[in-house]
């Protein structure tokens, strides 16, 4: 089972500059689509290992780099399209 969080943006500016700042401080995270099960943002999301998320968001606030929604993702992999996302 993988476990990820999730960050949707408001603005593509805001998630270009959150995964820049991720890429230089190396915390593995990475800049995707939007799943069409959220729906709402400006397209992009960031994800991150569920172990690494509130790090992730942390340094969010304290760059004050706004977000529209946090998300919890938990993939199975032995069963087809088994992809849970809930709204934090």
């Amino acid at each position: 089972m993988v476990e990820e969080g999730l960050v949707v943006f408001n603005s593509t500016h805001d998630s270009i500059k959150a995964d820049n700042i991720c890429l230089e401080r190396e915390m593995g995270a990475s800049l995707i689509p939007t799943h069409p099960s959220i729906g709402v943002g400006c397209g992009f999301m960031l994800k991150t290992a569920w172990d690494n998320f509130d790090n992730v968001v942390r340094m969010l606030e304290d760059e004050k780099i706004e977000y529209r929604g946090l998300y919890y993702s938990r993939k199975s992999w032995n069963q087809k399209n088994n992809n849970r996302i809930k709204r934090l």
